[in-house]
């Protein structure tokens, strides 16, 4: 069984890997097939944050804070390689986080919450709608079969699934169908913290990679 921990160091591999591929070596395939395990992982570590978090807000914050040092990194990054820049996938999550917020308070909240869900794709982030609505997928799938494990992550493959093969047509790039392994470590999820990274490890990393692919990027340039 796989521990929160566990499930959060698989993503940032993952999505190291992805990046490396993407960036450094040309596209290399193997890497960018790895990288598919990253966004279903943290969306689901995110919804798992939500449930266990002492400030949403804060958590929130964090995330947003996040995406926003990770632009210029990843804007230089797009434009050395000639690829048209897109909202990093933190803009997503938070995106997503804040949908979690108004489908949890329900009532007049949830009037908003179908423009929170469209306006990731109408901004262009990575994921975009898909995104949020796999969180939300993944929320409503532990929340109704809570009781239940194999109904819980059955529905999650479902939801993976529809999510994962629409994301694929949509943009017209097959392998990112292939995120549907990621209900492997989700089915042997846990639900315990295991050891956990440093505080704030994450959040850390994710500019901080960034800008050392790019260091590396302008070395070879």
């Amino acid at each position: 069984m796989l521990s929160s921990a566990a499930i959060q160091l698989i993503a940032i591999i993952s999505m190291t890997c992805d990046h490396i591929g993407l960036y450094l070596l040309g596209g290399f395939m193997p890497f960018r097939i790895i990288g598919r395990l990253a966004l279903p992982l943290f969306a689901f570590m995110l919804v798992e944050g939500f449930r266990h978090t002492s400030s949403r807000k804060k958590y929130l914050f964090r995330i947003v804070a996040t995406a926003f040092i990770s632009v210029l990194p990843c804007f230089i990054l797009s434009t050395m390689m000639k690829i048209n820049y897109a909202p990093n996938a933190l803009f997503t999550l938070a995106f997503s986080l804040l949908a979690l917020m108004l489908a949890e308070r329900g009532g007049l909240a949830l009037v908003a919450l179908p423009f929170v869900v469209l306006l990731p794709g109408v901004l262009n982030c990575e994921y975009g709608t898909h995104g949020v609505l796999l969180v939300l997928g993944f929320y409503y799938a532990g929340r109704i079969f809570a009781n239940n494990q194999i109904l819980r992550i059955a529905s999650q493959a479902v939801v993976l699934a529809a999510m994962m093969f629409s994301l694929a047509q949509f943009n017209g790039w097959g392998i990112i169908s292939l995120g549907v392994i990621a209900i492997i470590p989700i089915a042997l999820y846990s639900g315990k913290k295991g050891k956990r990274l440093p505080h704030l490890f994450g959040y850390i990393y994710y500019p901080v990679h960034l800008f050392v692919i790019l260091f590396i990027k302008l070395l070879l340039y």
